[in-house]
């Protein structure tokens, strides 16, 4: 049991968090209560009290959400995630996964190699899916993290509703310190609205069946959007004038963008929707980029641009490898199409 102290000590601390992330305590979308969450869920309002009952605060998990990776800047962002290790583990998962992969493809509309690179850096490719209690991280994030608990709560709410679906313990499921299940790292939200029966077994499993992964995360992808065959990110030259182009966010085009002077080595459609970004180099230069809106898809996935160019260069090296392999076996490698 906490302490007055300790109660004291943690709100303190959270408020700091709160300012930290620059937001004032009225800017704060409040936390909904159990009787809306129930509403908002399908839960029994029972049920969520229950579950409330059985979490444990974890100060540790709101340290964490503190200083997220995505804090870095991108080339010390860019070694956690580009590596030898990461890129040839990768390789050998799309080898052995081969068929699935290209029926997800076929099936869904995602290339093989972006499902390996959204696996391979959420839990290296199955291996590291979690040890956090998955009720305790949502129920300290939903309920004594401010910045955060109007999404939480409801993150929480949907896992006991897939809990139940699922007949799973609550306290026995483990995942990220944000609550991300499986090898995709799905939220509970997208588990239930995005996890899918790809082998056809009757069962939906993220954790240990690798093809219902695969399937699960082509799935994902899908239905937000992703369109099959175009491309994803290219490097960009921008003079000085042009750089606030990217202060426009997704409201950008190929017209606007060429007419301040930008140059891409591919040539973009003028009425494409299309996104400048910028990211720091270790020499202390920039790399410009614009992303297409595959990028934007990627970024459902995680809102962050460092990810989404983690996402998108480690599956540009995974393509290049698997490409390698097979010609090494004698295998003769058709041109594979991308449109701009």
């Amino acid at each position: 049991m906490m302490t007055t102290k300790h109660r004291l000590s943690l709100r303190t601390f959270l408020g700091a968090a709160v300012l930290s992330l620059g937001l004032s305590a009225a800017s704060v979308p409040a936390a909904p209560s159990l009787s809306e969450l129930a509403a908002y869920s399908g839960v029994s309002e029972q049920m969520l009290r229950d579950a409330v009952a059985a979490s444990t605060l974890q100060p540790t998990i709101i340290k964490t959400m503190t200083r997220p990776y995505e804090s870095k800047p991108w080339w010390q962002y860019r070694k956690l995630f580009i590596t030898t290790s990461r890129i040839d583990a990768g390789v050998q998962f799309y080898l052995q996964h081969e068929a699935t992969l290209q029926r997800a493809e076929r099936d869904l509309g995602v290339p093989p190699e972006i499902i390996c690179a959204i696996i391979g850096v959420e839990t290296f490719y199955g291996r590291n899916m979690g040890t956090w209690s998955v009720l305790d991280a949502l129920y300290t994030l939903g309920f004594n993290y401010p910045p955060r608990e109007s999404y939480f709560s409801k993150e929480f709410a949907n896992f006991v509703k897939l809990a139940q679906r699922e007949n799973w313990v609550l306290t026995s499921v483990k995942g990220s310190y944000a609550g991300a299940l499986g090898m995709g790292q799905f939220m509970p939200s997208s588990y239930l609205d995005y996890a899918i029966d790809f082998d056809g077994d009757g069962k939906v499993n993220l954790f240990t069946d690798i093809e219902d992964a695969i399937g699960s995360v082509a799935n994902y992808f899908k239905g937000h959007g992703w369109q099959s065959g175009h491309g994803i990110y290219y490097p960009a030259l921008v003079p000085d004038q042009a750089a606030a182009l990217k202060d426009k966010e997704w409201n950008l085009n190929g017209r606007e963008l060429y007419g301040a002077g930008v140059s891409t080595k591919v040539n973009l459609h003028p009425d494409e929707k299309m996104r400048l970004f910028v990211y720091d180099l270790e020499d202390g230069s920039q790399s410009w980029g614009v992303g297409l809106e595959n990028f934007h898809v990627i970024m459902r996935y995680n809102k962050s641009p460092l990810y989404a160019r983690a996402v998108y260069e480690l599956s540009e090296f995974i393509r290049i490898g698997y490409l390698q392999q097979l010609k090494a076996q004698g295998h003769v490698i058709a041109p594979k199409g991308r449109i701009p």
